[in-house]
């Protein structure tokens, strides 16, 4: 295994990253899986579940990058000021960025998000479809635009706090008005169906942050059949081992068939 510390500059502010290169072929070039992060969290993810799967990627030959999107872990920026078509535009950025490195086959560059890292890499998908390979979605949380348009809610918390105090404290965390502005405007389904490759959806049944009927809404949005499996019993988070360990098969499996 190789692991190296990565760095690229987007918009003025250094996001930092993580690539995991496998070592069978040195000096070839890799399919590879880029990750991005849900909202407030960093590259690791929940409980390392994105190092543990890069681990099990590179046992593959599959090479992975992992990056802190502005406002988030060790990257640059404030979280105040975090969007989702900001975290898009990071997205894309990081897609180019990844496409030159010397151990990636720029051919053969997939997507992989985690909750709202999901909607962010379906858009990001849709956006440069021609560059994506496959993509492969774990808990997409597209109800995003139903909480805050209909709903006037974050995660279940009443966005009111923005008109009294100036920002939506998430988690201890300063979200910015922009945040909820940008939403508004989102057409998260319409951006993603751009993309026309093959793609998957891993969702528990019991994730009552992210509920599964937002991935079915995908299913409707493509125009090519894509995979949805509903793993039983679990949440949003993938907090024990049974599912943790089927959410990494599903994921892996459908990586070999469709990230090489």
């Amino acid at each position: 295994m190789s692991l190296q510390y990565i760095e690229t500059s987007v918009h003025g502010l250094t996001l930092r990253g993580t690539a995991h290169i496998p070592e069978t072929l040195k000096g070839g070039k890799y399919p590879t899986v880029i990750m991005f992060h849900g909202f407030g969290a960093n590259r690791i993810e929940y409980f390392y579940s994105f190092v543990q799967i890069s681990r099990l990627f590179e046992k593959q030959g599959i090479a992975t990058v992992r990056f802190d999107f502005g406002g988030h872990g060790e990257s640059e920026g404030d979280f105040y000021d975090v969007t989702i078509s900001r975290e898009v535009e990071e997205g894309k950025a990081i897609v180019n960025f990844v496409r030159q490195l010397e151990f990636v086959d720029p051919s053969r560059v997939s997507l992989m998000g985690m909750s709202l890292g999901s909607v962010v890499a379906s858009i990001v998908a849709g956006d440069l479809s021609e560059d994506i390979h496959s993509l492969c979605m774990w808990s997409p949380a597209a109800t995003v635009t139903d909480e805050i348009n209909n709903n006037k809610t974050i995660q279940g918390q009443s966005i009111s706090s923005m008109d009294q105090q100036g920002y939506f404290d998430f988690n201890s965390l300063r979200l910015g008005p922009g945040f909820i502005e940008d939403v508004a405007s989102l057409d998260i389904y319409t951006r993603a169906s751009s993309f026309k490759g093959n793609v998957a959806i891993i969702h528990g049944d019991q994730d009552f942050i992210a509920p599964i009927q937002y991935a079915y809404q995908y299913e409707q949005a493509y125009s090519q059949p894509i995979g949805i499996q509903i793993i039983e019993g679990a949440d949003h988070s993938w907090g024990n081992v049974p599912h943790r360990e089927q959410l990494f098969r599903n994921t892996l499996d459908f990586f070999e068939k469709n990230a090489k």
